[in-house]
């Protein structure tokens, strides 16, 4: 049976095909126009139908089927040009946008008391807000941190950064976090180690407080300089009388100090002006800074009934002269003993690793590295700051005490509230013709292989730096300022 008797059979039990027009339900007119333009778009041409007709098998929906699929090809072309597009922006956009992953960082903690530091050795600039810090677990908040010596954010290469751990469960881990970017990562940590509990000292019981006999102070022979200025027997209205020698000259000057009194004292005590002070009776002081200073000397006398205005001497300091000078090349070098750098610290906080210990210093102390070896040691001090000291054989003296004597292999005095140097000494030995110096931005040192160029009294320039470095097989590089220098031709 053919569709056309189907139609019929349908029509025949469902009623007339004019009932069922009047069943359905009128088409609107953009409907209506919209099917007859389908149907404009889908008319086979005259030659088509009569194959067709010829086959006897046209299907009706022929031709709208092929219509989708090429609508279909279409689409599916489509996607797989997204598809595409979507793996090569993965593949070279998605890693731009991406960022590169925590920093690589080298840090150097050290702890004194219940503060931690960490020396920021090498690493790119940190801000503040990309960072975060925690101690066993615990957050610490960013009241706890600050950089050292005046510093502010970011944190940068050579400094120093200073965590109060006080307050917290120790033995303990801390975290340095960086939370820039996707997740948390930890870049750093470093063990926080309680503080010691001082052992109580026991308390002894009361014996029976001597009598002391007071003591005249009065010099031994051989300890009284040659200027000491002998007593008349008379009284004087000043009881105290000291005298200083010499109370003027270049930096560093050191002064002679001698107590002259003639009463019976038990305490003695000097202020040599510059913070610095003892309580011997000839005294010794270096003053290396420039400036004017006032010494005086105090007494506690034997008789309580007995007292004395303190007496002042005005010390002058007046600076070093130097030259700033440039000086590089291939060549061999290294620095005579004997030579002293000083300088005062700014702030809190500051390192020097002598002898494989770090030593922390304090603000205001006065420190003295005395070069005992010389050699082929380094120097960099920049900007206010001293990264580099570093030689073999150096004692570090600290408010006029020795400290430590050893191998200066770390120091980091980020900055300093004065410096000064004493007798360093280059010596150069040049290796090429015509090895040259600049002089105050002059080409003024000459030398030929084999010459030596000395430099005397060096320290820093006029802009505050002092570099000193030798390359193995390339030679050295000498920046700062000098009191003078030579170009000799050693036998």
């Amino acid at each position: 049976m053919n569709e056309e008797e189907d139609m019929l059979e349908l029509l025949d039990d469902e009623g007339t095909a004019d009932q069922f027009d009047l069943e359905l339900d009128e088409p609107e007119e953009e409907i209506l126009s919209e099917v007859d333009e389908s149907i404009k778009e889908t008319k086979p041409e005259p030659g088509d139908l009569d194959k067709s007709e010829e086959r006897g098998d046209l299907d009706e929906s022929e031709e709208p089927v092929a219509h989708e699929i090429e609508i279909d090809i279409r689409l599916i072309i489509a996607a797989v040009v997204a598809i595409a597009a979507i793996i090569v922006a993965s593949v070279f956009v998605i890693p731009i946008l991406m960022p590169s992953g925590p920093p690589e960082v080298v840090m150097t903690p050290s702890q004194s008391g219940e503060d931690l530091f960490l020396y920021y050795e090498s690493g790119p600039v940190l801000q503040e807000q990309d960072l975060r810090f925690t101690l066993g677990g615990a957050e610490i908040p960013m009241g706890k941190i600050m950089l050292m010596g005046g510093m502010n954010w970011p944190w940068e290469q050579g400094t120093v950064l200073k965590i109060d751990t006080s307050g917290y469960e120790k033995p303990a881990t801390i975290a340095v976090i960086y939370t820039k970017g996707d997740g948390e990562n930890l870049i750093y940590s470093t063990g926080a180690e309680p503080t010691p509990t001082p052992t109580p000292t026991p308390t002894p019981e009361p014996t029976p407080e001597p009598i002391i006999t007071p003591e005249i102070l009065v010099p031994h022979p051989q300890e009284e300089p040659d200027w000491q200025i002998p007593f008349d027997g008379f009284a004087d209205k000043a009881l105290i009388r000291f005298d200083a020698r010499p109370t003027s000259g270049i930096q560093p000057l050191t002064v002679q100090f001698a107590d002259q009194t003639q009463i019976c004292a038990q305490n003695r005590s000097w202020d040599f002006g510059d913070g610095m002070s003892s309580n011997v009776r000839y005294p010794e002081h270096t003053y290396p800074f420039p400036g004017t200073y006032m010494a005086s000397l105090d007494l506690v006398f034997c008789d309580p009934g007995e007292s004395s205005d303190s007496p002042v001497k005005e010390i002058t300091v007046l600076p070093v002269d130097r030259q700033d000078v440039l000086l590089s090349g291939p060549g061999t070098a290294n620095i005579d003993a004997g030579g002293v750098l000083f300088f005062t610290v700014k702030g809190p906080g500051m390192i020097i690793r002598i002898g494989g210990r770090d030593h922390y210093l304090e603000k205001g102390d006065l420190v003295s590295i005395m070069i005992n070896n010389g050699g082929t040691g380094s120097i960099s001090i920049i900007n206010n700051a001293i990264i580099q000291f570093n030689f073999d054989n150096v004692s570090v003296w600290i408010n006029g005490e020795e400290y430590e004597t050893g191998w200066l292999t770390n120091i980091n005095i980020n900055q300093y509230e004065q410096i000064a140097s004493s007798d360093i000494t280059f010596r150069i030995i040049a290796r090429e013709p015509g090895l040259k110096g600049l002089v105050n931005g002059i080409p003024s040192i000459v030398a030929s292989p084999g010459q030596m160029i000395t430099l005397h009294n060096a320290g820093t320039d006029s802009t505050g730096k002092l570099l000193f470095s030798i390359q193995d097989g390339a030679g050295f590089s000498f920046r700062g300022g000098i009191e003078s220098y030579e170009v000799t031709t050693p036998f």
